[in-house]
């Protein structure tokens, strides 16, 4: 009897094995790649990093984009951009984060106003930080109208080689869902 007992308790601890195994195996491939990208988004990609754009973002053609960028996907309305997403690899000369958070807070000295800094969590990147800010659009290259209330969200992280990396949001105060920010932040990946 305590064989037969034994025999069921060891089936039963064999069978909850193979099932937290087969869960663990789902779940782990979903983490690794990061946050899945909402059906009808598409994924932008500046070499070693990644982002997902919601619908109507268009990336920009690689002859198009500016020295600050290593892509860029802009929303546009009535032949003006309303909405940026910006993804730089190798910003600034420098392998600590903290410098690479202060060089990507810089851009915001005169006439922003910093609303937040956070740690958080990106998918294999070891560290990087979220960094809110409100500023007014200046008009000028297409943006919105000049004193137009304006947000940004910077994730400012380190590659694999040390090498820091920014990706900046910025749009009309209130242009982007706070959902569509979240998954934003969530879908950004370092592979390299």
């Amino acid at each position: 009897m305590t064989s037969t007992t034994v025999r069921r308790r060891a089936a039963a601890a064999a069978a909850i094995t193979a099932l937290a195994g087969l869960l663990m195996a789902g779940c782990g491939s979903e983490k690794n790649d990061g946050a899945a990208v909402p059906e009808g988004w598409q994924t932008l990609e500046a070499q070693q990093v990644s982002v997902a754009c919601p619908k109507g973002f268009k990336e920009l053609a690689k002859d198009r984009l500016p020295k600050s960028a290593t892509a860029e996907a802009d929303l546009t309305e009535d032949g003006k951009t309303i909405a940026r997403i910006v993804a730089q690899v190798e910003f600034m000369k420098t392998s600590d984060l903290d410098l690479a958070v202060a060089g990507a807070e810089a851009q915001y000295t005169f006439g922003g106003t910093a609303k937040g800094k956070e740690d958080i969590t990106v998918s294999g990147a070891s560290r990087a930080t979220r960094i809110d800010h409100e500023f007014k659009s200046s008009g000028a290259d297409g943006s919105p109208p000049r004193d137009t209330d304006m947000t940004a969200v910077d994730i400012v992280g380190m590659d694999k080689k040390d090498k820091p990396w920014v990706v900046r949001v910025t749009a009309p105060k209130g242009r982007l869902s706070q959902d569509d920010l979240d998954e934003i932040v969530k879908s950004i990946k370092v592979t390299g």
